[in-house]
This record gives C-alpha cells, structure tokens and sequence, in this order.
C-alpha cells in the first residue's frame, strides 16, 4: 500500500505543526495557512483526505469545502472538520452539506486516528 497524502487547512500554524507532527510518520502531511492556498495546491495535486477548519479568515472552512464539492477533480475527496466548533447544530449542519466527519478540537491522536482509518479507502 503506498503512503498517504493528506491535506490539513487551519489557520493557526501551531495546529498545523501539530497534526503534521502526530501524521508525517505514516503519511504524506501538507499544511496550509488558508483556505485558498489549499484550493490552490488541491487544484494541481490529488490528496488522499483533508483536515479542515471551519473558523478562518478570508475563507471559511464552509466555503473551502463549497469549492472542494463543486470541483469535479476533487469531490469524492473526504473532508473532516477539525475544529473549535463545537455546536452540534454546525456540526450537523457541514455533515449534510458533504463533510464526512466532523471533529471538535482539542482531539486526540487517538480519536484522529481512529476518524482516519474510518473513512480512508
């Protein structure tokens, strides 16, 4: 089975660092500052999954999985919200407008892992 590429999308560079540092051993880790640097690098490179925050600014996680959705070449990938949002409202919410899971931060290594392994193909 070949390595993995992941995509994670948060504003905050610290969580960036790390979600890269729990997954760079048994994946190919990108991180990005913003929603529209990762639609940038989406749009020339194929992920196996993306991590995304909702709350940023510019771009919100919404509307960065609104682009993810209606690119042919990136639809089918799943898109997890990791977040600091933790309505159950929102989290109902993204799932039905095409997120595949939704997690609150702070999360565990366990519980990403777990998500991971959940809905990687």
């Amino acid at each position: 089975m070949s390595i993995r590429d992941i995509v994670v999308v948060d504003d905050q560079p610290s969580v960036c660092r790390e979600v890269t540092a729990f997954l760079k051993d048994s994946y190919v880790v990108h991180a990005f500052t913003s929603g529209g640097e990762a639609l940038e690098y989406l749009s020339g490179n194929p992920t196996d999954m993306i991590l995304l925050d909702y709350d940023m600014p510019g771009m919100t996680g919404y509307e960065v999985l609104m682009n993810i959705r209606l690119n042919k070449h990136t639809t089918k990938i799943p898109v997890i919200f990791l977040t600091g949002e933790t309505n159950e409202r929102m989290r109902e919410e993204m799932v039905a407008r095409g997120a595949t899971d939704y997690l609150c931060k702070p999360v565990t290594s366990n519980e990403l892992q777990h998500c991971l392994n959940k809905h990687l193909l």
